[in-house]
């Protein structure tokens, strides 16, 4: 059974990702003024996504239990 996670964009857009096609989550450094990001890869047959969020990956794999 797939497991999924919320991720909020920083403008606020929510996205539920399947965690069965996440292929790296890593943690964007700041820029100026700019908070540290998470960056969630997701990965399917036909297309390939980079998805940037503001929840921490602790965060994110905490709430898929």
């Amino acid at each position: 059974m797939p497991r999924f996670i919320r991720a909020t964009e920083p403008k606020g857009k929510v996205h539920w990702i399947n965690l069965d096609h996440v292929r790296l989550i890593s943690v964007e450094p700041a820029a100026g003024s700019q908070p540290a990001m998470t960056a969630i890869h997701i990965d399917t047959y036909w297309f390939e996504r980079r998805l940037v969020v503001v929840e921490t990956p602790e965060q994110l794999l905490a709430e898929a239990g």
